[in-house]
């Protein structure tokens, strides 16, 4: 290896002993000589600084003396022509070291060869003593003036700016030039500047410390670093190659993220489940911290509701903690109305399990978009740190990719993707934490070898989702999704609540292999409202005051009959009693605040109600309103197939959406309706006795009958018109308007033998028969040959008359064709053929019908606008 590398110098170094060495005449001597001074660089001397942060040369000698004493090491003893060093100066960023050394001639030119042969001396000696086999010393002969300086920003480069001060040279002199330096891999000639790249750093640096100023011809040639543009070259591959590297950058940048995030995240959820890194449950911190609050915010201590006297939640919440006793296999769903205890049965039947977790969908209906409602899960599992912006981010480099390759990376993440993550996150931690108490139970066990099978019930965790589907939650189906997978592996009892039967059928749709439990809450009887109400109230009074005990007796006994048997109510009614309030103050502004609500929800203009839509109308509330004023309840169907909601059910599941009514199930069909609380009862009456509201609406009731009814005679007539039963005349539609006003003046009351009728209008009786029978008399030829042999007797309208009049009015006419043969010749109708007389009849009726009800509802409402005229 040495004599290889020493051949190598030698060729090297005659290349540039060749070359001439700037020399400069210092001082003139005695005896026609002069003084001339010189300069040497020697080569890798101290590491090169390739970076800002390189710490390397700071690790060498800091001292300007030891740098020097390193550089003078690499000196001979005796140089040639008594050469003489006047100067060291150590160059650490370039790796080497400047020395400058006089010598005597006679001449310049005697005074360049005497510095050629000491560049010669000093080389012939670092390749004897200070060569080693992984670096390689040199010294080199300066032929310009060196530029010392030490700009932080000019590092090393393999590249150096050649800028020519004078003209131009061309690649063959600029080669000649550079090539004794090291081996060159490019040269860019401009017009006032060139761009010499070398292949290795240390060719660079010997270059710009010894051709600096140099003069070539007329040129005086200034070498300074040009640095590699990384930055440009690194963009413009990956902008070459965007078909992969996009996507496979997001692809990492997001695995990193997952990679670092994800443990932390499932320590968190853990966390939240276990709390086994609270501080609130250790015992002394929690209890002064609980302490300390309850004093700065002048709190008692929170009581728990006696619930033993109500004894369908006691017997509910009894049947619960059964269930929760047994391994998961399906859901358990808790149906009620709003108010009706279901957190509370819920709450005391999970009270003793050390795993509990509770996802409130009406704080995740809170968020007005996918993006706060995943937040908002996040928060409520403890799910952190959640990156919101790693969604757009995402998106954005799928756009990006997309806008590059032409189709989508799918990488891109979505609200819904990231709730997956959250909820698979979650199904991790229970995994692991049955996989825990599992081997905890082993260990605790007496005989270890026994294989455990089942968890105790207090280390099953149970995931409550309350009003899951009741909410307008945006990903609702991932999570009922996600919770079937969590039940069917037996990780988990999951609960859920709703306030509808339509709840548990939705659950039942989702896992159709098991049966889901249903627990079915309903208001409490009044007597146990009575008991419950006596339990909260009266321990707290005075046993000696008689007359208070009577009178809290008589005010409970009344608000167990107007709230009736809903927990919210008969809660919010004991707060204010307990906060000072009268028993009938505390009941009366229960009651108006019932009002203020049904009023705001139920009669409102806006197009939605909370979270439900505003699926009726306001007179088909009032319509129901009116009548579960007389009544606690009232058939489901009747109201169903009544005139204004026309056999629909939209503005009923509306309605009871809204918690305006309650449905009453029977079979899993509705069969009853009732108020939606009990105390609605009470506003209905009272919004019932308002004059002005009642009247107003009352005429807006009856114009929307008005309406129907009015359609239906139209139909009617319309249908009258396509039969075309009569002869296209004028003579057939009088004979069809007198057939109509028979039948009228029948049954307004025309009593027969007297010539007076009971309707308001004036009637002639025997006008009226002389105009028909003049019509028939006209028609006869043409009428009988329509009619049935059998019936020709009563063509004529007088006879049909004197047979109507006789006959009873109220028979009803037959719908059937079927049926006609079945009438009496005295209830046909002259000029009719056969077939059509029953449709006929049956519309004529219809008709008067509709009639009757309009003038009714006229006359009703009349007298409403007269009362609101006078209040």
């Amino acid at each position: 290896m040495q004599p290889r590398i020493s051949a190598i110098c030698k060729r090297q170094v005659a290349r540039v002993f060749r070359r001439n060495i700037h020399v400069n005449c210092v001082e003139d001597l005695e005896g026609g000589t002069s003084k001339y001074q010189a300069a040497l660089f020697i080569d890798n001397v101290f590491p090169l600084k390739i970076a800002r942060v390189d710490v390397r040369p700071y690790l060498m000698q800091r001292s300007m003396a030891a740098k020097q004493s390193r550089v003078e090491a690499m000196l001979p003893a005796d140089l040639p022509h008594k050469a003489r060093v006047s100067k060291i100066d150590p160059q650490m960023r370039d790796g080497g070291g400047l020395v400058h050394f006089t010598v005597a001639a006679d001449s310049s030119e005697s005074a360049r060869q005497a510095a050629r042969d000491v560049v010669q001396a000093v080389n012939e000696h670092v390749q004897q003593h200070c060569q080693r086999w992984w670096t390689q010393v040199r010294a080199l002969g300066v032929r310009g003036e060196p530029f010392c300086e030490d700009i932080v920003r000019m590092l090393p480069a393999k590249r150096v700016r050649v800028e020519f001060c004078g003209p131009a040279l061309d690649t063959e002199q600029l080669f000649k030039e550079f090539r004794p330096f090291g081996r060159i891999v490019d040269i860019e000639v401009g017009s006032s500047s060139a761009i010499v790249r070398f292949a290795r750093l240390r060719g660079a640096t010997s270059a710009r410390a010894c051709v600096h100023g140099d003069v070539v011809g007329a040129t005086r040639l200034r070498v300074s670093y040009a640095g590699e543009d990384h930055e440009h070259l690194v963009m413009q591959w990956l902008k070459e190659h965007s078909k992969f590297t996009v996507p496979l950058a997001a692809a990492a940048l997001i695995a990193a993220i997952y990679a670092v995030f994800d443990p932390i995240r499932e320590f968190c959820v853990e966390n939240k489940i276990t709390h086994r890194f609270d501080l609130a449950r250790i015992p002394l911190i929690g209890d002064v911290r609980r302490v300390a609050m309850r004093s700065l915010l002048r709190r008692e201590p929170a009581r728990h509701d006696d619930m033993s006297a109500w004894t369908g939640l006691a017997d509910q919440g009894a049947r619960l903690e059964s269930i929760l006793d047994d391994p998961p296999e399906s859901f358990i769903v808790v149906v009620g109305p709003h108010g009706s205890g279901k957190a509370r049965v819920v709450e005391q039947a999970t009270r003793g399990k050390k795993y509990r977790i509770e996802i409130d969908a009406h704080a995740l209906a809170a968020g007005h978009s996918e993006l706060e409602q995943m937040t908002q899960l996040a928060h409520q599992l403890g799910w952190w740190p959640v990156f919101n912006s790693i969604i757009s981010i995402t998106s954005a480099i799928d756009v990006m990719a997309t806008a590059a390759t032409g189709s989508s990376a799918g990488i891109s993440a979505t609200p819904e993707s990231q709730v997956r993550r959250i909820l698979e996150t979650l199904a991790l931690v229970l995994a692991n934490i049955r996989h825990e108490r599992k081997q905890a139970h082993l260990h605790s066990a007496s005989h270890a070898s026994a294989p455990v099978h089942a968890l105790p019930p207090e280390d099953v965790p149970v995931i409550v989702f309350d009003s899951l589907l009741d909410a307008d939650i945006k990903f609702a189906p991932v999570i009922l999704d996600w919770a079937t997978s969590i039940v069917e592996a037996g990780l988990a009892h999951c609960i859920i609540t709703a306030t509808s039967i339509s709840g548990y059928h939705e659950v039942q749709r989702a896992q159709p292999q098991n049966a889901a439990s249903l627990i079915s809450l309903n208001d409490a009887s009044p007597m146990e409202a009575v008991t419950l109400l006596q339990k909260q109230l009266v321990p707290s009074l005075d046993p000696t005051n008689q007359e208070a005990s009577e009178s809290v007796n008589e005010s409970i006994a009344h608000a167990a009959t107007v709230l009736g048997g809903r927990l919210e109510d008969l809660q919010l009614f004991v707060q204010k009693v307990r906060a000072g309030e009268s028993g009938a103050a505390a009941l009366e502004s229960i009651v108006q605040r019932a009002i203020t609500e049904v009023r705001k929800y139920a009669f409102s203009d806006d197009s939605e109600v909370g979270q439900c839509e505003h699926t009726w109308t306001p007179e088909q509330f009032w319509f129901l309103l009116t009548e579960l004023a007389q009544r606690s309840e009232i058939e489901y169907d009747r109201i169903r197939s009544s005139a204004l909601f026309a056999g629909k059910d939209d503005a009923l599941l509306g309605l009871a959406e809204a918690q305006l009514i309650t449905m009453v199930y029977n079979h899993d069909r509705p069969a009853r309706i009732r108020p939606g609380r009990p105390v609605y009862a009470a506003a209905f009456e009272r919004i019932l006795q308002d004059p002005g509201f009642a009247c107003s609406m009352t005429v807006k009731m009856n114009k929307k009958f008005v309406d129907l009814e009015t359609a239906k005679i139209r139909a009617a007539e319309d249908e009258l018109a396509l039969l075309n039963v009569f002869r296209a005349s004028a003579d057939a539609h009088a004979a069809l308007t007198s057939g109509m006003a028979v039948i009228a003046a029948s049954q307004a009351g025309y009593r027969h033998g007297s010539s007076s009728w009971s309707r308001s209008d004036p009637f002639n009786p025997e006008a009226f028969i002389a105009q028909a029978a003049n019509t028939s008399a006209r028609n006869a030829s043409g009428s009988s040959d329509s009619l049935a042999p059998a019936h020709k007797p009563h063509q004529s309208w007088t006879a049909w008359l004197k047979s109507f009049f006789v006959s009873s009015p109220s028979a009803a006419a037959p719908h059937d064709k079927s049926e006609t043969a079945a009438y009496s010749c005295s209830s046909l109708v002259p000029g009719i053929p056969f077939e059509l007389q029953g449709r006929v009849q049956f519309l004529l009726r219809s008709i008067h019908a509709s009639q009757q009800k309009i003038d009714r509802w006229d006359a009703q409402s009349q007298e409403m606008s007269r009362r609101l005229a006078s209040l």
